[in-house]
């Protein structure tokens, strides 16, 4: 009722509202005490800047510190076609996006338990809460053991970090400066926080793929950010703008005049 709070800022509310006490319902604590709930939030808190950052600093400079260097003169001398080349920097990145997201896990996993005890791994999780004419929908509701929800939380980390870790490729592939690729990424990521909180007011920033990065919030929250958002159609752009950074890094890497 507040004059401060807009009318979507009060349906929201209301929709939370409505789930927690859903949640009171059926006598689920949501924040079950334990390692697995620290990690769950960590990976649900990471997903949207840390884990984007850390695969920033992975990516930025995997072509491009090879012109600065000079060495990609001597590395295009050898008897292997340019695409076998780019494709085997960009299996060496996937596998490091790949091994960076095991460790996220395993690390705040063995943290958290030694602090908060590793109890939990069995507790029930609520998903499939939806919203229907600024209603809570709870028809799709069902329960999850929370170690299995975890696991479903860390494949979504880790399509978006293979997608923001492909787009700084194409960068680096683009320019041929480190501190230009890690810029330009910094500045797209940072927007994008800050679209987050406005992409109300313009429904076409859901498009950009920093927008489309909380794909672990479709899990738990009922009301999408934008009326026509869903999972489905984040892990859509998603991939749409992962694969036409892939064509645009590897047209332009074939095709460049190295001297």
């Amino acid at each position: 009722s507040s004059g401060r709070a807009s009318e979507d800022d009060g349906e929201n509310l209301k929709v939370r509202i409505e789930q927690q006490r859903y949640y009171l319902d059926h006598n689920i604590n949501p924040s079950e005490p334990g390692a697995p709930t620290f990690v769950r939030g960590f990976v649900e808190n990471g997903i949207n800047l840390l884990l984007p950052l850390m695969m920033m600093i992975v990516a930025a400079d995997i072509v491009s510190s090879e012109y600065s260097a000079g060495t990609i003169k001597v590395l295009l001398t050898r008897k292997v076609m340019r695409w076998r080349i780019l494709l085997s920097k960009y299996l060496a990145l996937t596998l490091s996006v790949s091994l960076i997201i095991t460790l996220f896990g395993l690390l705040s996993t063995l943290i958290s338990g030694v602090v908060f005890g590793f109890q939990g791994w069995t507790a029930p999780v609520l998903t499939g809460f939806s919203v229907s004419n600024g209603l809570l929908d709870a028809s799709g509701v069902h329960t999850l053991p929370q170690w299995q929800f975890i696991i479903m939380e860390l494949g979504l980390a880790w399509f978006v970090s293979l997608i923001v870790a492909t787009i700084t490729f194409m960068l680096s592939v683009l320019f041929r400066s480190t501190a230009a690729v890690m810029g330009v990424m910094l500045a797209c990521l940072i927007a994008g926080t800050i679209l987050s909180a406005m992409v109300e007011s313009w429904e076409s920033a859901k498009y950009l793929f920093m927008v489309n990065l909380q794909l672990i919030g479709y899990l738990e929250e009922a009301a999408p950010p934008v009326e026509g958002m869903s999972l489905g159609f984040s892990l859509l752009v998603l991939l749409v703008w992962g694969a036409s950074a892939l064509a645009v890094a590897f047209i332009t890497f074939t095709k460049r005049d190295v001297y």
